[in-house]
């Protein structure tokens, strides 16, 4: 029922909208995301960990062409539905496999994105080469991953690797090593969700479920936009947000 609501939306251009999601995390993880992206203009895409695909769909309509996957096939097959109904609005493909067993043509992406999924992939630097692979010369990944470094109750990090699942988490220096030595180059990192507020807003959903409501979910995060700003330079993230290149 939500997802036929969520299509009936599209004609009237309400939906994809980024403001349609169930966290004031995601809804500023992507506006960081889009800082580092290259300006709309065509293109191949690939949204990796893409779910029922609102990510995709709104990166789509920066390219000419983007691809979403995802391992859980309920979420390519909710994904599906809506990229019919998107319909000419963007050129999108799902595939519900890992990306390592697609078989992509090598150089054929010029960006690749993931939200917060590196974490929970046991094999990420398996997924990692096989994203050099399929990138093109001068390509560019953004990506973010968690880090937890503001949340200093071990008994809730460790409720959060269980509850969601995650292999591990990674630092900027663990992280810069394990793509420098994969051969991206040109990396840049910002911590993102700094302040009081995002710590305690992810205790919450720690305790509670991520799930802070539709209507709740942009108000929270025009608060945390206000609360993020006021944070000094240098001060760790809950999340990071990276970027790098395939060599020329």
């Amino acid at each position: 029922m939500k997802h036929r609501l969520l299509r009936a939306l599209m004609p009237l251009g309400i939906y994809p909208h980024i403001n349609f999601t169930y966290s004031p995390f995601k809804i500023l993880e992507y506006e960081a995301m889009l800082e580092w992206l290259p300006p709309p203009a065509g293109g191949t895409a690939l949204d990796i960990g893409c779910g029922d695909g609102l990510h995709t769909m709104l990166l789509g309509r920066r390219f000419g062409r983007t691809c979403g996957i995802d391992v859980n096939e309920r979420f390519v097959a909710i994904a599906r539905e809506h990229a019919r109904a998107f319909g000419a609005r963007a050129n999108l493909e799902f595939f519900a496999q890992p990306l390592e067993q697609i078989g992509f043509a090598p150089d054929t992406f010029d960006v690749v994105l993931s939200v917060c999924v590196l974490e929970h992939i046991p094999n990420h630097e398996e997924v990692l080469r096989e994203c050099l692979r399929i990138m093109k010369p001068g390509a560019r990944i953004v990506f973010s991953v968690d880090t937890l470094e503001t949340i200093d109750d071990p008994a809730l990090v460790e409720s959060h690797r269980a509850q969601h699942h995650v292999v591990r988490y990674f630092r900027q220096d663990t992280l810069r090593e394990l793509l420098e030595r994969q051969g991206f180059t040109n990396l840049e990192f910002r911590p993102l969700f700094r302040s009081r507020l995002a710590g305690d807003l992810f205790r919450e959903g720690i305790r509670h479920g991520f799930n802070f409501g539709r209507l709740r979910a942009p108000r929270l995060a025009a608060q945390l936009r206000r609360a993020e700003t006021a944070v000094p330079e240098g001060a760790p993230g809950t999340f990071l947000l990276a970027r790098g290149e395939r060599p020329r």
